[in-house]
């Protein structure tokens, strides 16, 4: 059985089939709560600032939450896949260009929003 193969019992037969674990799972196998949950609570307290402000003044709030996508940016191609916890989603790569789209239109958006 590979390190990907993880023993799947449907309750129907006394078989085990292997069962196939996307890979940003099985990098995460064995890895500490704190290491797991700890750059995504980053990016999530971020954005809930952002989100807060957004109901005072919405171009600040719209600046901290790409501020927070840009954070969620650097640390995960800054960290390890292993030590990135659940910011991995797909490839480092696909994840990079999504999150840099991402903080990139919140700027825009700040940017082209009226000033109240």
């Amino acid at each position: 059985m590979s390190s990907s193969d993880v023993p799947y019992d449907d309750g129907d037969s006394d078989e085990i089939e292997p069962v196939d674990l996307p890979l940003n799972v099985v990098a995460l196998e064995g890895i500490g709560r704190r290491d797991r949950y700890g750059p995504l609570l980053i990016v999530i307290l971020m954005g809930s600032i952002g989100l807060g402000l957004m109901l005072v003044d919405f171009r600040l709030g719209t600046l901290v939450l790409a501020a927070a996508a840009f954070t969620a940016l650097i640390l995960r191609a800054v960290l390890p896949t292993r030590r990135a916890g659940l910011l991995v989603v797909r490839t480092r790569t696909i994840d990079l260009v999504t999150l840099a789209v991402i903080a990139g239109s919140l700027v825009v958006l700040a940017l082209i929003t009226p000033a109240q």
